[in-house]
C-alpha cells in the first residue's frame, strides 16, 4: 500500500512529460511484482491506484500490449516488465530530445520579439517614427504588414517545433505486442489476428509503418529459418526501433536550429524593418522634404 500515493502523481491517466512516464514505469514494475507473486491482475491494479485512462499515447500503447497478453494467455508479469523497460527507454529518449530543443525554442522566442525591439528603438530615436506609425497611412500600412508577418512567423515557428517534439508514443510497440502474442503459444496467424484486434480496439492503425513491418518480417523469417522462438528476436527488434527513433529525434532537434532561420529571414526581420527602420526613414525625409506619407 505504500506505493499508492506515488502512483497518483499528476492528473489520473495523464503522462505528459518524462517524469510522469518514469512514474508510470514504476507503476508497471509494481504491478508486475504483485502479479508474479500470485496477486490477480485486477487486484494488483487496484492496489497501485487503478489503471490509467487510455488518452495518453504511451498508456494507450501499454494497454494494447496488455490486451494482447489477456487475449493470448501470455504471462502478464513478463509483459509488464518489458513494457516498463520500454517506457523508461522511451522517456529517456524523449527527455534528451526536449533538452536539445530547449536552446532553439528559447532562441525562437527571442527572435520573435525583434519587431517589438525595433518599435522601441524607433520611438527612442525620436525621429518622427511615432508620429509616422500613429498618424500616417504609410505607418498604418507598416504596422499592419509587420503584425501579419509576425503572426505568420509565430505560426511557422510553432509548426516547426511541433514536428520535432516527441509525440509520447512508445516506438516499436507493435513488435512488443507480437512478441507477447507469440509468447502465449499461438501460431503466427493467431498472433497477427490478436495484435490487429488489440490495435483496432485502441483506435490505432492495424498496419505497422514500413520500418516496423520490415523488422517484423525479418525477425519472423529469422526465427523460422533458425527454428527458434521469434519472441526474443521481436523484442530485440523493438529495442532497435526505439534506438533509431531516439537518434532521429536528436537529429531533428539539431536540424530545428537551422530551419528556424527560415521564419526569421522571411517574416521576423522584414517586420523589424517595417516598424523599426521605415518609420524613422519616413520621419527624417518628412522633416527635410515635407509632405511624404
Amino acid at each position: 500500500m505504500t506505493g499508492r500515493p506515488a502512483a497518483r502523481r499528476g492528473p489520473p491517466g495523464r503522462v505528459p512529460g518524462t517524469d510522469d512516464a518514469s512514474a508510470a514505469a514504476r507503476v508497471l514494475d509494481r504491478v508486475a511484482v504483485l502479479v508474479a507473486a500470485g496477486v490477480p491482475a485486477p487486484r494488483a491494479w487496484a492496489l497501485v491506484g487503478g489503471r490509467p485512462a487510455s488518452a495518453d499515447p504511451a498508456w494507450r500503447d501499454v494497454r494494447v500490449v496488455l490486451d494482447v497478453a489477456a487475449r493470448s494467455g501470455a504471462p502478464s508479469a513478463e509483459a509488464l516488465r518489458a513494457l516498463s523497460a520500454a517506457m523508461r527507454r522511451s522517456a529517456a529518449a524523449d527527455r534528451a530530445v526536449r533538452v536539445a530543443l530547449a536552446g532553439p525554442r528559447t532562441s525562437a522566442r527571442v527572435v520573435l520579439a525583434l519587431p517589438l525591439l525595433g518599435l522601441g528603438l524607433g520611438w527612442a530615436w525620436d525621429a518622427g517614427a511615432a508620429e509616422v506609425l500613429l498618424t500616417r497611412p504609410v505607418g498604418w500600412a507598416c504596422s499592419a504588414l509587420a503584425a501579419g508577418l509576425v503572426a505568420v512567423g509565430r505560426r511557422w515557428t510553432r509548426l516547426l517545433v511541433l514536428r520535432t517534439v516527441p509525440e509520447g508514443r512508445i516506438p516499436g510497440i507493435e513488435l512488443d505486442a507480437w512478441a507477447v502474442a507469440l509468447t502465449g503459444g499461438g501460431s503466427w496467424q493467431t498472433a497477427e489476428e490478436t495484435v490487429r484486434a488489440a490495435l483496432a480496439d485502441a483506435g490505432l492503425p492495424t498496419e505497422p509503418g514500413p520500418e516496423v513491418a520490415a523488422r517484423l518480417r525479418e525477425a519472423l523469417d529469422l526465427g523460422r529459418r533458425a527454428g527458434v522462438p521469434a519472441a526474443g528476436l521481436l523484442r530485440a527488434a523493438a529495442e532497435d526501433v526505439r534506438d533509431d527513433a531516439a537518434a532521429a529525434g536528436l537529429a531533428g532537434a539539431e536540424r530545428l536550429a537551422v530551419r528556424l532561420v527560415l521564419p526569421l529571414g522571411t517574416c521576423v526581420l522584414p517586420a523589424f524593418v517595417l516598424v523599426g527602420v521605415v518609420p524613422v526613414v519616413v520621419g527624417v525625409l518628412s522633416s527635410t522634404v515635407g509632405g511624404l506619407g
